[in-house]
């Protein structure tokens, strides 16, 4: 069986589901608000064993019969449990983020991607984080810095430095493309601002599952075209698995910007892919199935 969680019935995981019926792959499709309402669950693990039962509505799946998860799972939401106080919802939450991290962790067959201890979904840095580790395995990264207030970081944008922004004080913190009818309510931030900047350049996305890289490039009209792996330079390569591995992911999908003198840019990681979907469609889905039930490289 192949278990799909996901917060929402997003598209990626309604896709990755519909494309595992159809190579005949027994399947199961949770939200993180089915496993809440309408699941009863028994787990423990031990030294020598690790034991569970999951029932939803009439299924009951136990661990012999799982060959492959996705998680696309962050956290868990205190408003899942509305019928609670704050205070129990905000536990009820942290109790059931540590009880799914303990399930993903110990299952013996393929996660993708394997939980990390701030998220289910796989590992998810911050910026300065990410790029740190990029820049050590050699790649180019754009410059970022952290200013501490919206007055100076409008100061510096509104000076024409290309660049995104996200404001830090924000709890779901989200970067934005400067435009200029944003200086005033910028201005007014009190917050800690971190400025990116935007880095000229042809723009190359690089989705890595498990051992096989599908690389693409956005068209002129918005969706994306795939682009050979023998056209992505070797050390550039070697590097990107190498941070991969490093961020123990299985499934990611990595930005660049080509500039003009040929050098190839860092410029992000997200999870799950976007623009490998639009180029690759289906064949990505099957690649990732495959990946997952450990038919796949």
């Amino acid at each position: 069986m192949f278990l799909i969680l996901d917060q929402v019935p997003a598209d990626f995981s309604l896709r990755l589901k519909r494309v595992a019926d159809r190579k005949g792959v027994e399947t199961l499709f949770l939200t993180s608000a089915e496993i809440v309402r309408s699941s009863a669950l028994v787990f423990y693990v031990s030294t020598h064993d690790v034991h569970l039962r999951l029932r939803v509505q009439d299924r009951t799946v136990e661990l012999p019969d799982l060959d492959g998860v996705y998680c696309g799972i962050n956290t868990f939401e205190p408003g899942l449990w509305e019928w609670f106080s704050p205070e129990d919802a905000e536990y009820a939450a942290k109790e059931t983020q540590a009880l799914w991290l303990a399930i993903l962790a110990s299952l013996p067959c393929r996660v993708v991607n394997p939980p990390a201890l701030d998220t289910l979904a796989g590992t998810l840095l911050f910026w300065p984080e990410l790029l740190y580790l990029a820049h050590r395995l050699g790649f180019h990264i754009p410059m970022v810095i952290t200013l501490e207030s919206g007055s100076v970081a409008a100061e510096l944008l509104t000076s024409g430095v290309p660049a995104r922004y996200a404001c830090l004080g924000e709890s779901r913190i989200r970067e934005a493309s400067f435009r200029p009818e944003d200086v005033s309510s910028l201005a007014q931030r009190q917050d800690h601002i971190l400025v990116k900047e935007e880095v000229p350049g042809r723009p190359v996305y690089v989705t890595l599952v498990g051992g096989r890289t599908f690389a693409c490039a956005p068209d002129a009209g918005g969706s994306a075209h795939p682009v050979p792996a023998s056209d992505i330079p070797r050390q550039i390569r070697t590097r990107l698995r190498t941070l991969h591995r490093q961020l123990n992911l299985n499934l990611a999908e990595y930005a660049f910007r080509v500039m003009a003198d040929g050098t190839w840019v860092f410029a992000g990681c997200g999870r799950p892919p976007v623009f490998a979907v639009a180029a690759y469609g289906d064949a990505l889905f099957a690649q990732i199935v495959d990946f997952a039930m450990a038919a796949g490289g």
